[in-house]
C-alpha cells in the first residue's frame, strides 16, 4: 500500500476548519499516481494511492474513502472491472475515471457503472479541481437524500434504528441498505432494529431486501432485529414461502429495543415514579 499522505503536519492555525474528503487515487504509472494525489492534497483533501484495482479493493473497506479516482488499463484487474466491484460493495462511493485510452466503448461502460465523469489524460489541472470538488458535492448531496428516505438513527449507544415506511422499490431498498451497513460500520453499531411497522407493502422482493439486509449486518457485526411483524404480515410471509428460522423478530418494536438491551447485557429496572431507568 502506497499513499501520497505528507509527513510534514501543518501548525494549527493553518489547518482546515473541516474535512474537505477522502479520495483513492488508483493508476499503475507511478508518476501519475503520486502527481495526481500531490495536486488533490494541494486542495486540502486525504489522499491514498493504489497501483491496481485488486489493490484498491483491499483498501476502500479500511479507508472510507468518499471518492476513487481511476485509470481503466491496468494489469491485474482493469477499471470497469473495479468500477463494477465497487458500485456493488460500496454503492455510497463516488468514482471518476481518468485515462489516457478514451473510446465511445470504454466512456459507455464507465457510465454504467455509475461513474460521475470521464476525464481524459492529459487533463487540464483546473479541470480535475473542478470534477473533484462537484463529484464530491453530488455524493454529499445524495447521502442527504438517502437519509431523508431511510433515516438510520442510533437510539442508544451501539443500538440503531432503521424504521422502513411505505413501500420499498428497487432504488429505495438499496438507499436503504447501504445507509445501515454504512452506519453500522461507521457507528460500531452492536445491534441493529428494522423496524417495519410503517412498510405498507411486504411481497417477495420487500422480505429478500430485509432479509439480506439483516444478514448483512450480521457480517459486519451487528446483532439484528425486525420488529412490526404483525399477524397479517407474518401470515403473508409465510404465503411466500419466505425463510424466517434464523431471522430475529418481534412483534412491537419495545420489544425489539428491550431485546436489544438485554444482548448489551442492559436491563430496564422500573422506578416508582420515574417510569424505567436502564442500568448495566
Amino acid at each position: 500500500m502506497s499513499s501520497a499522505r505528507s509527513e510534514t503536519q501543518a501548525p494549527p492555525a493553518e489547518r482546515p476548519a473541516a474535512r474537505r474528503g477522502s479520495i483513492l487515487v488508483v493508476d499503475d504509472e507511478e508518476n501519475v499516481r503520486f502527481t495526481t494525489a500531490a495536486i488533490l492534497e494541494q486542495e486540502g483533501y486525504e489522499v491514498a494511492t493504489a497501483g491496481d484495482g485488486a489493490e484498491a479493493l483491499r483498501m476502500v473497506p479500511r479507508g472510507h474513502f468518499d471518492l476513487v479516482l481511476t485509470d481503466l488499463r491496468m494489469d491485474d484487474m482493469d477499471g470497469i472491472t473495479l468500477l463494477h466491484e465497487l458500485q456493488t460493495r460500496h454503492p455510497n462511493l463516488v468514482t471518476i475515471v481518468l485515462t489516457g485510452y478514451a473510446s465511445i466503448e470504454s466512456s459507455i461502460d464507465a457510465l454504467r457503472q455509475g461513474v460521475y465523469d470521464y476525464l481524459v489524460k492529459p487533463c487540464v489541472v483546473d479541470d480535475l479541481k473542478r470534477t473533484v470538488r462537484r463529484a464530491l458535492e453530488h455524493r454529499e448531496q445524495r447521502m442527504r437524500i438517502n437519509e431523508l428516505s431511510s433515516p438510520v438513527v442510533e437510539i442508544w449507544d451501539g443500538v440503531l434504528l432503521l424504521p422502513v415506511v411505505g413501500t420499498l422499490d428497487d432504488q429505495r431498498a438499496s438507499q436503504m441498505s447501504g445507509a445501515l451497513l454504512e452506519a453500522v460500520r461507521d457507528r460500531s453499531a452492536r445491534v441493529v432494529l428494522i423496524d417495519i411497522t410503517g412498510c405498507t407493502v411486504v411481497d417477495t422482493y420487500t422480505a429478500a431486501h430485509l432479509i439480506n439486509t439483516v444478514r448483512s449486518a450480521r457480517l459486519l457485526g451487528a446483532a439484528a432485529i425486525v420488529t412490526g411483524v404483525s399477524a397479517h404480515i407474518a401470515a403473508d410471509l409465510v404465503k411466500l414461502g419466505v425463510e424466517l428460522e434464523d431471522i430475529c423478530t418481534r412483534r412491537r418494536l419495545a420489544d425489539g429495543l428491550r431485546l436489544a438491551l438485554e444482548l448489551l447485557d442492559l436491563k430496564v429496572q422500573k422506578v416508582p415514579g420515574d417510569g424505567g431507568r436502564v442500568q448495566s
